[in-house]
């Protein structure tokens, strides 16, 4: 595998938080209390407020993370996720339009947090704390995001010569490494996108085809589109069955599927076809995992 990815590539690492709004109970306050009962706001934790009312920040938290995994690679170092040259404007201005989210959602919950804090005292009685509860509950709310890049490590008069051969040996093992899982990434992804359409154009409901969505289409053809980018160690098996799909899905719409039977059946046992020849694939994937210790 080339040494020069990062001529390719660089890293991005997205760092958020958001308060837990709940603390752990002692099992011996729960047991006396409660006599080992569960309430629904005692479950070996207090809910400092109403889970619910965190809900929709966790939910853009979860959003953001998923936008990463379908726009870029995965990388053998947790945190950090590998974004193709192409990918960096599309990235940087997606996790600008989530933050913006993000931001709204924390600013609701803020606007209602003493509400909250008074219901919590209610449903708590005795077991509130005053104490539990920042008086400034902003900064436990963090949603940013770096890019930087990396390089085999070089010679310098730092690293002793035995230093600089180990680092060298661990950085091109997680080069290898990120080939083989940025590789089987995209499999998965696209097997999971052609087996669902398949389901779904094969499958019955009630003595009836189950619905197609637009949504499944739509997702197929994100996929497509962004292939090319995503595809940084030329996967030339992967490549040949992304020209199929999109032969397939070209000028198909959900309407035609859903009014024309026949051609339903047909786009039915290409896609079958194509999923089957996926999976194929995915039997030669290598599962390896490096250790990047001393």
């Amino acid at each position: 595998m080339s040494q020069n990815i990062f001529q390719q590539a660089c890293l991005v690492q997205l760092a958020t938080s958001c308060w837990q709004g709940s603390k752990a109970l002692a099992p011996a306050i729960i047991e006396s209390r409660f006599k080992g009962k569960e309430s629904d706001w005692l479950s070996g934790r207090k809910f400092l407020v109403n889970p619910e009312s965190l809900g929709p920040i966790k939910a853009v938290v979860a959003r953001a993370r998923t936008f990463l995994e379908r726009s870029a690679l995965p990388f053998p170092v947790k945190g950090l996720t590998l974004v193709p040259k192409e990918m960096l404007t599309r990235i940087d201005e997606g996790l600008k339009e989530i933050k913006d989210e993000f931001l709204a959602e924390v600013g609701e919950f803020v606007a209602g947090y003493e509400d909250e804090r008074d219901i919590a005292e209610k449903s708590l009685a005795d077991l509130f704390c005053g104490a539990d509860y920042p008086i400034d509950i902003r900064p436990k709310f963090r949603f940013e995001w770096r890019f930087f890049t990396l390089d085999l490590p070089g010679r310098s008069r730092i690293l002793p010569a035995e230093v600089y051969e180990r680092e060298k040996q661990k950085f091109q093992a997680m080069m290898e490494e990120t080939r083989e899982m940025a590789m089987a990434a995209l499999r998965e992804e696209f097997a999971g996108i052609v087996s669902h359409m398949a389901e779904r154009l094969s499958g019955e409901e009630d003595g009836k085809p189950k619905r197609f969505k637009s949504s499944m289409l739509q997702k197929m053809h994100d996929f497509l589109d962004s292939f090319d980018d995503r595809n940084l160690f030329n996967d030339e098996s992967l490549a040949e069955l992304v020209v199929q799909a999109r032969t397939i899905v070209s000028d198909l719409s959900p309407e035609a599927l859903r009014e024309n039977q026949k051609l339903r059946n047909r786009i039915s046992s290409r896609v079958g076809k194509l999923a089957h020849a996926i999976d194929k694939t995915m039997e030669d994937l290598p599962r390896r995992k490096i250790r990047l210790a001393a």
